[in-house]
Order: structure tokens, then C-alpha cells, then sequence
């Protein structure tokens, strides 16, 4: 297989395996699939627009970029209609309306750019909203930074370290962060699937497949599902305020619970073998 020809597998690395098995047809039940071939109009921004939601060419095939500089730091916003740091998480969201059992997630491409203790300020993430109506409930948010101290929503996170990062949806105290995925613990300059998903009893946090973080939870319809970036402004020591994410593969499913371990055990495999496969055709 030719190393083009792997590249373009990763934005199915997901599904195509469960597809081909058989598995995945009685096993989820999607809301929708978004491979960013295109961006669907559903897709909507959510608070205020980042200089860039858009599908691009990336690493061989079509991917999400999400773009964050200056036109929408708080300087430059309308004010005082979006002066709020409310407005600097800048992106699109999504309705979904699952009641019950549920899971979102999408792929990262994680770059060692972003493995620095000087260079620009980076937080993105996917975020769930959850209640009995889209007016009330909760958020689950679950993403990559290599923000602090400055990171204005989690101060007491280790210095400039990058990481996975977790919101329980609970409040907006900062305690209600949690860090997962440290460096050692994941690969820079590749693909990581990032996972949300509600058991009826507890909403889980998976990294490629793997449960990092649990949280009880009860009677959490999804009502809307968000990609998001964050706009630091000019808060880092070089003054930097400009970067881009990639991310692939946004899925919303409703899951058969009996079944749902294996789908995501195999989803893990799948991203597993397509990087093994990279690294032999390098």
C-alpha cells in the first residue's frame, strides 16, 4: 500500500474497519458521520467565529481546520456585544437530539509545534451538551492544550504543559478540570481519537479507545455537539495570537451497550494498525 494511500485510510480509520467487519451496522446507530470532505451547512458557529472553519487538504486527504488569530481576540470583537471572554471558545456546533445512551467523538492530529514552552497558546477541544431541552443541562468537554498558567480556564494546570484535558460539565469552577494524556503518554505529530460517551449511568472520556476519565451521570440527552478552538488573544510571551487545528471524523452514534466495548476496542485497533502501517511505509 502506497504511503498516499494510507493517509487517505486515516480519515476512515474509525469505521471502515467496523463497516467491513460487520459489526458496526448492529452495533451503532449514527446520528451523523462527518469525514470534512466538505463542511455540512448543520454545522453552525457556536458564540463567535474563528478566522476559519473550514475543509482543507491535509496529510493526503480532506480534513477540518480550525483557525484562531487576532480578528477574534477580544480586542478586535464588536464590543460590547461580544467584549465577554464568553466569546474567545470560537467554532461550530451541531444539533444531534439523542435521547438515552449516546457517544461523540472525532480524530486529532496532535503536531509537536504545539510540544513547546514558549511558542503560541493552544487549546481545542470537542464539547457535548446535554439535558432534557437545548435551553438547559450540562457540558462534557474533552481536548488537547499545552496552555497555563495564563489559560484563563485552568490556572492551576502544570506550567505550559501539553496534555488531554477534561471538563466534567458540571460547573465553571476550575477544579472541574482534569488532565489526562500527558507527554509519554500519547505521540506527537499523530492522529488521536478523542471520545465522549453517556452508559445511562456514567459519561466516559476515552483516548484512542481506552477510558481515562469516568463520571456519574444520569438521564443526559444530547442535544448538540461542538468542535471548538480557544483564542488566547495576546496572552503568551511572544505576543503569538495565530494558529490551526485538524481534526477528521466526527461521529455521533447511539450505541447497543452489550456491543459498544467491542466497537470501541475495535476503533482503537483500527487507529493502531493505520499508524503501524505509516510507520512501515516511512
Amino acid at each position: 500500500m502506497s504511503f498516499h494511500s494510507l493517509l487517505k485510510f486515516s480519515r476512515r480509520n474509525l469505521n471502515v474497519l467496523l463497516w467491513i467487519s460487520g459489526i458496526l451496522p448492529c452495533a451503532l446507530h449514527a446520528q451523523f458521520t462527518d469525514t470534512f470532505d466538505t463542511i455540512d451547512p448543520a454545522w453552525v458557529t457556536d458564540r463567535y467565529a474563528p478566522a476559519a472553519f473550514q475543509s482543507v487538504s491535509f496529510l493526503g486527504d480532506n480534513r477540518l481546520q480550525i483557525t484562531i488569530d487576532q480578528t477574534g481576540s477580544t480586542l478586535n470583537r464588536p464590543a460590547p456585544t461580544y467584549s465577554s471572554t464568553f466569546f474567545n471558545s470560537q467554532g461550530d456546533q451541531r444539533p444531534v437530539g439523542i435521547n438515552g445512551d449516546w457517544s461523540f467523538s472525532a480524530n486529532l492530529y496532535v503536531s509537536s509545534a504545539f510540544d513547546t514552552t514558549s511558542g503560541q497558546l493552544v487549546r481545542t477541544s470537542i464539547w457535548t451538551h446535554t439535558g432534557t431541552s437545548p435551553s438547559d443541562g450540562d457540558y462534557a468537554i474533552f481536548g488537547f492544550t499545552n496552555a497555563s498558567p495564563t489559560d484563563p480556564l485552568n490556572p492551576a494546570a502544570p506550567d505550559r504543559t501539553p496534555r488531554f484535558q477534561i471538563f466534567d460539565g458540571t460547573t465553571a469552577d476550575p477544579t472541574n478540570w482534569f488532565d489526562a494524556g500527558l507527554p509519554g503518554d500519547f505521540t506527537f505529530d499523530a492522529w488521536h481519537n478523542l471520545g465522549i460517551t453517556f452508559t445511562g449511568t456514567t459519561t466516559e472520556y476515552l483516548l484512542d479507545g481506552i477510558v481515562v476519565y469516568t463520571q456519574s451521570t444520569t438521564d443526559e440527552n444530547l442535544q448538540t455537539a461542538f468542535i471548538e478552538a480557544y483564542n488566547f488573544g495576546q496572552t503568551d510571551s511572544n505576543g503569538l495570537n495565530s494558529y490551526s487545528v485538524y481534526w477528521d471524523n466526527a461521529i455521533t452514534a447511539v450505541p447497543e451497550p452489550a456491543s459498544f466495548a467491542l466497537v470501541t476496542g475495535l476503533a482503537a485497533l483500527g487507529l493502531a494498525w493505520f499508524r503501524h502501517a505509516q510507520r512501515k511505509a516511512s
